[in-house]
């Protein structure tokens, strides 16, 4: 037997449909990915808007803040799950108290920018400093909370 057969024997079906998405928790760390990329892309695109003073890039990043805000719900409930199921409920401290902070004030933080988002656009108005002051705590806040919860879920070792 090599090791290709050892790898082959270990691993579970790819392709298992069923078995990806009824395990226990394996859907939070599927469904985080598309609040964070759809409000990075909110982020990269609002600067492609300002640098190249294009207005249909504004219009991008508007529609990326909203999807990344629809689908913070989602994200949340599957959290909750998987601290549920995979930990079992068990006490909220440490660093899954952190990572459940910064989850939830980094939801209220893009609930808060797509609301002032939806404000500046009615108006015709350009996101101002203090918006993107916001903004930059937001993508730090984001990734604190991704750092913890790859520690939470193995995939990162603390330092």
């Amino acid at each position: 037997m090599n090791i290709m057969d050892l790898f082959l024997a270990a691993s579970l079906n790819p392709f298992d449909v069923k078995a990806a998405l009824l395990a226990a928790h394996a859907q939070h760390p599927i469904l985080i990915h598309f609040p964070i990329g759809l409000f990075i892309a909110s982020v990269v695109f609002d600067l492609l808007a300002v640098w190249r003073k294009r207005p249909i890039f504004a219009a991008v990043a508007y529609y990326n803040l909203l999807g990344a805000a629809l689908t913070i719900p989602l994200a949340i409930a599957t959290g909750l799950g998987a601290w549920h199921w995979q930990l079992e409920g068990a006490a909220i401290k440490g660093n899954l108290r952190l990572h459940m902070i910064c989850a939830l004030t980094s939801a209220l933080l893009i609930f808060f920018l797509s609301w002032v988002r939806l404000r500046l656009r009615a108006k015709g108005r350009s996101p101002n400093v203090s918006y993107w002051a916001v903004t930059v705590v937001t993508l730090m806040l984001i990734t604190l909370t991704g750092h913890l919860g790859g520690i939470l879920s193995g995939v990162e070792m603390p330092a």
